[in-house]
């Protein structure tokens, strides 16, 4: 948006534009190194014998120009996905892509040689549920993009699943799992989640607390084949495609080309899922064979975006983006009005946009009303933005929430989500769920046979414990396991003496064999400060045998 005040700073402040105008024409039409656009001959991994066109290019140029002509190499060669799944199966699972903007931007972290953290968040797929580490499908796509990359370039592999979580969890205590300076993240939760709509605003929260780190990472939705938890389409991965969608989030859904056909195959079942302790196929749990299929669906995304955007005549590894970089592109997203301009001035700015918008989709340039009937002197017409969206927007967060209603009004936006997770499965101290008080009858407890799901448990009824907790936004969720088999409870809770607004968390749900976490709102209007959670183990129970064990996970405000 651009705005122009009183006229009598009207010079200063349009020279000040079309200086920026100026940078980002030097960006756009000269910043095309030459390792960028010189046509490979060979790969090479080292430099004796080099290529004529590639003396004299400096050291940094040059070890970029050998990461891409590494990498258009593998484009060059027989795709060995294709060769493996099809190029139909291929589409079929990729449910949405989207305008794989920030997809690029990881891919040109890479190519510049910079190290990068790939990172997932997930569930009991992810976390290796009844497979060995190095069979993990967010392992096998590591160690092909290691390979993909080029091993100058540092890839950290960071897997901060958790068993029985979903969005709803990890909305919040995302912060606690993997690193915020992740570069590319996968979020494997269709499965955990319910298809429900409570789960899209979860979801809408976990993606907008993602793409707003200050790393911007690249985020890709992966749904793992299961026939639990859902019908045939799916669990909660019906509610989160139109979040990805509406949030440009490319999703790779491992169902999709599958599903009917085990129907029509149901001797398929066994060689591509994990067994129970009965020797029964666990339809939750992907195998090792399942596991590589749904990591090399993921690469191969990573692999096309490569290729299609390696093949680009205009194609440049660009530098690293700032401050500074992104409010020019900023200055690229043309709208607002332009009247104080004169008719000078106008053509002036219309003829540098012109230039930079020249590479643009003709209904993505910015056009300019007719002027008035009867205009004021030097009175031009209105800036417009094209119709559909630039290049300049892309990676960009919506300013409405996906059920939202209309509202024209630009100046609402959602404000920025920054959550803070208490929780028994933090890796540092300071976001442990510690009590303030406890009144000896709440223990932390790790299952013996799953170590990677501790709690925070009561067993007898009127058992209490307390958490000194500060709130900017006046609200206290807990987030605890519930299930249908494991004789589980129902506590009540309240904020500092304010007995009268308890809010009861019930731990049995009759929801078949699923045992999962889930949110449960204590309180969403406190004032802004420190409060006193205060929570109950209650003789009432809707266990139907009578079963009182409750298990805290996390609290969140």
């Amino acid at each position: 948006m651009f705005t122009l005040p009183a006229a009598s700073r009207r010079p200063q402040l349009f020279l000040a534009l079309l200086s920026s105008i100026a940078v980002v024409l030097f960006l756009h039409n000269s910043y095309h190194p030459q390792y960028a656009i010189l046509k490979p001959q060979s790969i090479f991994d080292s430099d004796p014998d080099l290529p004529k066109e590639y003396k004299g290019l400096e050291k940094d140029d040059l070890a970029v120009r050998r990461r891409v002509e590494r990498m258009r190499g593998y484009c060059e060669r027989e795709d060995p996905f294709e060769q493996e799944y099809g190029r139909t199966n291929i589409r079929m699972s990729r449910a949405y892509e989207g305008s794989h903007h920030r997809i690029r931007q990881f891919l040109h972290k890479a190519l510049r040689g910079e190290a990068l953290t790939v990172s997932v968040i997930g569930g009991s797929i992810t976390k290796g549920h009844q497979v060995w580490v190095n069979e993990i499908w967010f392992h096998k796509f590591w160690e092909w993009l290691n390979e993909f990359v080029g091993h100058d370039v540092e890839v950290t592999e960071v897997n901060g699943a958790a068993p029985a979580t979903g969005s709803d969890y990890f909305s919040f205590c995302f912060p606690l799992h993997i690193p915020t300076t992740s570069d590319l993240i996968f979020v494997e939760l269709a499965v955990n989640d319910e298809g429900i709509l409570e789960h899209v605003e979860n979801m809408e929260n976990l993606l907008r607390g993602l793409l707003d780190l200050p790393s911007k990472p690249a985020v890709v939705l992966v749904e793992a084949m299961a026939f639990s938890n859902g019908g045939m389409g799916g669990g909660g991965g019906r509610m989160h495609l139109p979040v990805a969608q509406y949030f440009d989030v490319p999703v790779i859904n491992q169902r999709h080309p599958l599903a009917n056909h085990f129907g029509r195959y149901p001797q398929l079942v066994r060689p591509y899922f994990s067994q129970d302790w009965w020797g029964n196929p666990d339809m939750r749990h992907i195998n090792s064979r399942g596991h590589r299929d749904l990591g090399m669906l993921s690469a191969s995304l990573i692999q096309d975006v490569s290729c299609t955007m390696l093949s680009e005549p205009t194609f440049f590894v660009p530098p690293p983006l700032t401050e500074e970089s992104e409010h020019i592109r900023s200055l690229t997203i043309m709208g607002g009005d332009q009247r104080a301009l004169t008719s000078d001035e106008a053509a002036l700015l219309d003829g540098s946009l012109a230039s930079i918008q020249s590479t643009w989709p003709e209904q993505s340039r910015s056009w300019r009303k007719p002027k008035p009937e009867n205009p004021e002197e030097g009175e031009v017409g209105e800036l417009m933005p094209g119709m559909w969206v630039t290049p300049a927007e892309y990676g960009t967060l919506p300013r409405m929430r996906v059920l939202d209603g209309w509202n024209p009004d630009v100046s609402a936006v959602v404000p920025k989500f920054e959550p803070t997770c208490l929780s028994t499965r933090a890796k540092e101290a300071k976001f442990n769920l510690t009590p303030s008080w406890n009144d000896g009858d709440w223990e932390y407890w790790v299952h013996p046979e799953h170590l990677d799901k501790p709690y925070l448990v009561a067993r007898k009824p009127g058992a209490r414990v307390q958490f000194e907790l500060e709130t900017n936004v006046g609200v206290v969720k807990m987030y605890s396991l519930k299930s249908k088999t494991f004789g589980l409870g129902t506590i009540e809770c309240w904020a500092d003496d304010e007995k009268h607004k308890t809010a009861k968390v019930v731990g049995w749900w009759d929801n078949g064999d699923v045992n999962i976490g889930r949110f449960a709102t204590i309180r969403n209007d406190l004032s802004k400060g420190k409060h006193t959670i205060t929570c109950e183990l209650l003789e009432e129970t809707s266990d139907p045998e009578g079963g009182h064990e409750f298990r805290m996970i996390s609290i969140m405000r």
